[in-house]
This record gives structure tokens, sequence and C-alpha cells, in this order.
């Protein structure tokens, strides 16, 4: 079988058959639903035949958020320990693509995608199929995204490609309008901030990644699908952010040891160190992310050579 594309016995059935794509994937404010219908948009509109698999935890999320319900989902977001999810079954019979898409929760893929990534139901949908993955965010989304690669790898996937369209806003700002978001459900643009959250000429622009699916389903291929969507723009890697999110995770490491440290013995230590974190958290964001972003700024300056190509490591599939 083509790792690249499903190829029907006969050749006659497989210029009659349509092309079929699932598409995977959990969203809680409907951003991520809004870019993926975008990109799947041009499929439907050339006869491909979409499905999708919405992914639901068996325990919604709350949204709006609370403060301590959004900073207690941090230990089981950096530990990519899964929940339980309702039931879920895709469609009989091959697919020729898979797009996965998902969206960042402290650097990790969302809790409900893990979830569906460790489920023993996932080899079964992944095994054999190019996997293309979206991915909306707020800007760090490399960390999370080699998991996923990861996992699609040991599902027996083939991972074709990745877009991610980030919002545009900088760091800081972009912390102050998403907390307002999911804290509070506000996403308008308020004082001298900008609507929260990727941008809707971003999300309407994605259109162009599904013209360009089409086109490449419709011919039989996906051979170097990755490298077309490069040239259209469909992910950037900033060194300096790549430098920040690596020490972040790291530092995040040390943080989910600290509320985990006692949590089996005494449940309420949980609650007590994740309060403390929630305060503590937005305090350094806030007070040590401008010389952080010196440092990584003159790193990026010592070493650019070095993360250019890195860069263009992780960029390739």
């Amino acid at each position: 079988m083509n790792a690249f594309s499903y190829r029907p016995n006969s050749d006659h059935t497989q210029r009659m058959a349509p092309k079929r794509v699932l598409v995977i994937h959990y969203s809680q404010t409907g951003q991520l639903t809004d870019l993926l219908q975008r990109i799947t948009g041009p499929l439907v509109e050339a006869g491909i035949h979409v499905d999708h698999l919405p992914i639901e935890p068996l325990v919604p999320f709350p949204f709006p958020w609370s403060r301590v319900a959004f900073f207690n989902a941090f230990p089981e977001s950096t530990g990519r320990e899964p929940m339980p999810l309702r039931p879920f079954s895709a469609a009989e019979g091959p697919y020729d693509l898979i797009i996965l898409g998902y969206t960042i929760w402290y650097l990790n893929p969302s809790i409900p995608i893990t979830s569906f990534l460790l489920h023993p139901q996932a080899r079964g949908i992944i095994q054999g199929r190019p996997v293309l993955t979206v991915i909306g965010s707020r800007n760090m989304w490399v960390m999370a995204q080699e998991y996923v690669r990861e996992r699609i790898t040991a599902l027996g996937g083939s991972l074709v490609g990745n877009i991610a369209v980030v919002d545009r806003s900088g760091n800081l700002t972009s912390v102050i309008t998403i907390i307002r978001w999911m804290f509070w459900g506000r996403k308008d643009p308020f004082l001298v901030f900008p609507h929260a959250g990727i941008r809707s000429a971003d999300i309407q622009g994605a259109s162009r990644f599904g013209d360009l699916l089409a086109d490449h389903l419709k011919g039989g291929s996906l051979e170097g699908i990755n490298d077309a969507l490069l040239r259209m723009g469909s992910a950037r890697i900033k060194p300096t952010l790549l430098v920040l999110e690596r020490r972040a995770t790291f530092v995040f490491g040390k943080w989910r040891r600290f509320i985990m440290a006692r949590a089996h013995a005494n449940p309420q230590s949980r609650i007590r160190r994740v309060k403390f974190f929630s305060i503590a958290l937005p305090m350094l964001i806030f007070l040590v992310a401008p010389l952080s972003a010196l440092s990584v700024k003159v790193l990026g300056l010592v070493k650019g050579g070095t993360l250019r190509k890195e860069i263009e490591a992780l960029l390739r599939y």
C-alpha cells in the first residue's frame, strides 16, 4: 500500500470512486472548527467526500473556564495523560487522507487529542493512512507537533504535512487577550488590545491550502504536498520562539512536579499548589518574559545558523 495515497486494485475503480477524507478534531471554542471548515471547503466543492470525527471528553471541560479549572488542567496537559472519551468511530473503508486538527494547551496537544492518540481505537483509524496535521494556536506549537509526529508514526500512519495558523499578536499582548477570552468568553477588541485569537483574515485565507489539497487528491498522489504547502506559508517557526518554547517546556516540567508532589497522598495539596501556580505563572510571564526575550534574541544571533538548520529539519516530513 502506498503511504501517500490509497490506490484501489482496479484503475477503473480508482477513476470512479470519490476521494475520501476524514477530519479528526477537538475544538472547545469553535476557532479550530472554523479553520478546518475553511480548509475542507474546497475539498467538498471538488467532489471529495469529507467525514468528520469530533473527539469529545466524557466529562466536558468548562467554557469559559474558572481560574482554578483552567490551571488545574496543566498537570495532565504537560504530562500528556489521557482522559476518558465519549465513544467514537470512523466510517468503514479506507481514507485517502486523514486531517488531524488540534489546539495547544500548555505547549502540548489539548488533552482530548492526546487522549485520542493514546486510545486503543486510534491505530485502526490511523494505520496505513497519510495524515495532515492542522494546528490552531497562540504562537508556540513545535514541541507539541513533535509529539504528535511520534504518535502518528507509532500508530502506523505517515505524516505528510502540517498547517499551523497562529495568533500574530505579540507574545504578551496575546497572553492578555487569551486570558480574557478563556475566563470571560470575550474575544472582542478592548482598550488598545486587538481581537483575541487567530485573525479572521488568516482563517479565511486558509482555504488556499484546501485548494492545493484538492488538486493533489484529485491527481491521485500526495507526494510533495508538504513542500507545496510550505511555499504557500503553511507553517513558520521563529528562531526566538523556538528557543523560548524549549525553555518554557523545561520549566513547565518543574512546575508539574511541584503541583503533583503530594497530590496522591493529599488531593487538597494539588488544589492549593494549582492556586499558587495560577498567580505565579502570569506574574512570571510579565516580569521575566521581557528579560528572557532579550536573552533569546542574543542567543538567536549567536546560534542563528544552527537554529535555521534545526527549523528546516522540524518542517520536513
